[in-house]
């Protein structure tokens, strides 16, 4: 169990930081070309018959989440890829309370995965669903988030039927929100579980401390994404009190401080974040922060690091790197590195399908070209 452990560390370190960027959207042939690879097909003994869902990659090394009520009480379930392959899937966790199973397959080589988004969607905003409804294998649907309970169920018009289970409901940015549980078709009674739950209530993965860390982050994100800064700067301050020597719960709270123009708040607990556990998107936040303090020599060397250390990030937010830098050396005057910068920055949203972003980095080339 000790590799499933590392994997869910893997998973928070990435997904509850609160992501600050500004989500690039995809069109839905390019979220579709991008995240159906890492959707799969399960298949479960019940009895003389089967139970039939979905479910997805989330670890390239082959831990794939699912609905416990897919899965029921085998040990092994059967897992289809999308290349056609079929793997002996072992349950190695299971919660039937929130309806949530793990399943690990061993594969010959590195698989696609998809990402997750713990920070709670907003209602009205776009999402995707993809999976196996009445056994039409990797199917999209899209619709809108139309309510979420007290809970964090998430309610959604995106059409899911028998089948579904367990597949992952996207955003537009092609992240996972939410693992679809139930649907009914012809209605927009269609729920899926919070990612977050994903993370924070498979039984065995993780240490409590780690859970009770994912919940003030879970909860604070939840006010955040409401406009309730203060609320979730309230619970971040207790979080670190109890927890001083977190990375996340500062990242966080510095995003919270940013976005209450606190950028000298924001900026202490930014670097003691990158003290802790430097990362990418501590660096770039950071970077954001001296920017709006207009000290762009130090914004500049944050972006550089953010950019070098690169992990995991992918296109949307390297491509932001790229671009907010090429932006600083404009100003600083460095107009070769500005080129190559706005360069890297086509190339990145050119790779993702983001056409918006691909002009406005040409944009910038054809302008520092004309001057």
């Amino acid at each position: 169990m000790k590799l499933v452990a590392k994997t869910f560390t893997a998973l928070n370190t990435l997904a509850l930081a609160l992501v600050t960027h500004a989500a690039f959207a995809l069109d839905p042939a390019t979220l579709y070309q991008r995240s159906s690879p890492a959707v799969v097909s399960i298949a479960a003994q019940n009895g003389k018959a089967f139970n039939y869902g979905s479910g997805f990659i989330a670890d390239s090394k082959g831990f794939i989440l699912t609905n416990h009520h897919v899965v029921g009480k085998n040990k092994q379930v059967a897992v289809k890829l999308t290349d056609g392959s079929i793997y002996s899937g072992i349950v190695v966790s299971r919660n039937a309370q929130v309806d949530l199973a793990l399943v690990q397959i061993r594969p010959k080589k590195p698989l696609p995965s998809l990402r997750m988004q713990t920070v709670p969607p907003r209602i009205g905003q776009k999402a995707y669903a993809i999976g196996d409804p009445k056994g039409l294998e990797r199917s999209l649907s899209d619709g809108i988030i139309s309510r979420i309970d007290s809970s964090g169920l998430i309610q959604f018009t995106a059409t899911a039927s028998f089948g579904s289970s367990g597949g992952p409901l996207l955003d537009e940015d092609g992240q996972v929100i939410g693992i679809v549980r139930s649907g009914n078709p012809g209605t927009n009674l269609n729920f899926a579980i919070p990612a977050a739950a994903a993370i924070n209530n498979l039984p065995g993965q993780r240490s409590i401390v780690v859970q009770q860390i994912g919940n003030y982050t879970l909860a604070s994100s939840l006010q955040i994404r409401q406009g309730n800064y203060q609320k979730g700067l309230k619970i971040l301050d207790e979080g670190i009190r109890r927890y001083p020597n977190n990375a996340t719960l500062y990242l966080n709270r510095g995003a919270a401080k940013s976005a209450l123009r606190d950028y000298q708040g924001a900026k202490s607990d930014y670097s003691r974040s990158i003290q802790l556990q430097p990362t990418s998107l501590a660096y770039s936040n950071r970077a954001k922060v001296y920017t709006a303090l207009k000290q762009q020599q130090q914004a500049l060397e944050d972006f550089t690091e953010a950019i070098r250390l690169n992990q995991g990030w992918g296109g949307s937010n390297l491509g932001a790197a790229f671009y907010s830098r090429g932006e600083l050396q404009v100003k600083l005057g460095n107009t070769k590195s500005a080129l190559s910068d706005f360069k890297q920055a086509a190339k990145f949203y050119q790779q993702i399908g983001n056409a918006d972003r691909y002009r406005a980095a040409l944009d910038q080339l054809t302008l520092i070209s004309a001057q």
